[in-house]
Parts: C-alpha cells; sequence; structure tokens
C-alpha cells in the first residue's frame, strides 16, 4: 500500500470510498478547495484503487477556530472502506498528514468526530487527540452535522 498526495485528476476515483454525488455541488466544491490550495488530500492506494483518504483544510469558514493560518490545520474526511479498516490505513494516513504539515511549520492538528462513531474517537484518542470543543455543529450540504472538535498538538 502506497500513501500519497491525490493527483487532482484522479478525484473522480474518490467515488469509490465516498460518493460525492450524494449532494450536489460537493465534488465541484472539492476540486475548487483543491485547486485553490484550501484543501489537501492524502490517499491510501492498493493495487491501483483508492481504499483511504483524509484531506487537510487550510482555512474553515463554518468552525474559525478550527484552523489558524500557519498554526492549526483541520483534518476532515478520514475514511477508509470498510474491507480496509482495522488494517492501519487511517493511523498511515493521519501520521503522514500531520509529518507533511510539521515539515510546513504547522503543529497544530483539529478533526471533527460525530458524536456517535466511537471507534473513529478510540483512534484518534489513541494517536493524542484530545477534546476541545463539544458538541459543535454545522450544515453540510442541507444536512445538520454533530460533532466534537478534538485537537492534537504536536510541540
Amino acid at each position: 500500500m502506497e500513501i500519497k498526495l491525490l493527483p487532482i485528476e484522479r478525484l473522480d476515483e474518490l467515488n469509490g470510498i465516498y460518493d460525492m454525488s450524494r449532494y450536489e455541488g460537493f465534488q465541484d466544491t472539492r476540486r475548487g478547495n483543491l485547486e485553490s490550495c484550501r484543501e489537501v488530500c492524502v490517499v491510501a492506494e492498493e493495487n491501483g484503487r483508492f481504499v483511504g483518504e483524509l484531506s487537510i483544510m487550510t482555512e474553515n469558514s463554518n468552525i474559525p477556530v478550527a484552523v489558524i493560518p500557519n498554526k492549526r490545520m483541520y483534518l476532515f474526511g478520514l475514511r477508509v472502506l470498510p474491507e480496509f479498516q482495522r488494517r492501519g490505513i487511517g493511523t498511515a494516513l493521519l501520521k503522514y498528514a500531520a509529518a507533511m504539515c510539521v515539515r510546513r511549520g504547522i503543529f497544530e492538528f483539529t478533526i471533527g468526530v460525530e458524536c456517535d462513531n466511537k471507534d473513529a474517537r478510540r483512534l484518534y484518542e489513541r494517536l493524542g487527540f484530545v477534546t476541545f470543543l463539544e458538541n459543535c455543529s454545522e450544515t453540510q450540504f442541507g444536512r445538520i452535522c454533530r460533532f466534537d472538535l478534538l485537537i492534537l498538538k504536536l510541540r
């Protein structure tokens, strides 16, 4: 398996992990974010197929405290195909993204975890994330999403 940056021309292939057509305009929004560097996407690829992804947002207008330019980034969209879960892929994606940011002088990361997603919370806490804000909510493509915001400080 290889962890690497998503080549933007392969964005459509992420539909194999998460159907972006579920929300009108989502794929176009992601393409625009990637082209403008508001988002960076890291993927796990095995045998030519994307099996996991993690995106890093360099700004977040919905949750302003989640990002501080040149200091704190917002990690979102950590997804691993069910048949590839519990193999360390999520951990590898998080570590790759964090190392990439640290090389650029970013030492704080936030991530939203849906309140009922116990498996994700365990993963993030095992990696050193702690609760930063509880009971947050934002509207994403017409749907209210409730989550806790966790933070990881690497120095």
